[in-house]
This record gives structure tokens, C-alpha cells and sequence, in this order.
């Protein structure tokens, strides 16, 4: 997880373009997700409670980017 954040903040420095930022939240919360589920079908028991909670994390952590990258709350 620590990789794929570095990684991903990595790409949103060297992207000035605010629609390839956008694409690389997408990406990066869709792997967070898979990963997520990936593991917990390999190593534990996966529920669909798990899947729900990966899910709602990734796309709460996407929305809350696109709120910074879009100008929320004055930044």
C-alpha cells in the first residue's frame, strides 16, 4: 500500500494536467480496492462486508482528492 501511494503521488507531482491527476486517483483507488480484496480472498476470509468497506474507503479517498484538485474549501 505504502508503494502504490509513493508511486501514485509521484505521478500527480509530475502531472500538471488536473484530467491526468484525476485518472491516476482513479487508478490508484481502483488498486487499492483489488489489492484489498486480492488479499483478503488469498490470506483470510473474504465477506461482502469487506468488499463494501474497500469500496466505500477507495471512493472516499477519491472524492476527497478530486474536492482538493477541483479548488474545495478555498485551497
Amino acid at each position: 500500500l505504502i508503494a502504490i501511494f509513493v508511486c501514485g503521488v509521484g505521478l500527480m507531482i509530475s502531472f500538471a494536467d488536473k484530467k491526468s491527476q484525476m485518472l491516476i486517483v482513479v487508478l490508484i483507488a481502483f488498486l487499492y480496492v483489488e489489492l484489498g480484496i486480492m488479499h483478503h480472498f488469498l490470506h483470510h476470509k473474504l465477506t461482502s462486508k469487506i468488499v463494501v468497506e474497500y469500496v466505500l474507503i477507495g471512493a472516499l479517498a477519491m472524492s476527497l482528492v478530486f474536492l482538493i484538485l477541483k479548488g474545495g474549501f478555498g485551497l
